[in-house]
C-alpha cells in the first residue's frame, strides 16, 4: 500500500497544530489572520513537495 508523501506531512501537522489553532481561535486579542499562518505554511510546504515529486 502506497501512502502519499503529502499525507505523511499533513497528518502529523494536523495533530500537532490543531490544539494551537483552537487556543488561537479562543484568544480574541490577536490579529484575525494569525491562525491561518500555520496552515498556509503547511499548504506551501506540501505544494513544494508535490512539485518536486512531479519534476523528479
Amino acid at each position: 500500500m502506497y501512502l502519499h508523501r503529502v499525507l505523511l506531512l499533513l497528518i502529523p501537522a494536523v495533530y500537532l497544530l490543531f490544539p494551537l489553532v483552537i487556543d488561537w481561535w479562543q484568544d480574541l486579542q490577536g490579529p484575525w489572520f494569525r491562525h491561518f499562518a500555520a496552515w498556509t505554511a503547511i499548504v506551501v510546504i506540501a505544494f513544494i513537495i508535490e512539485q518536486r515529486r512531479k519534476h523528479a
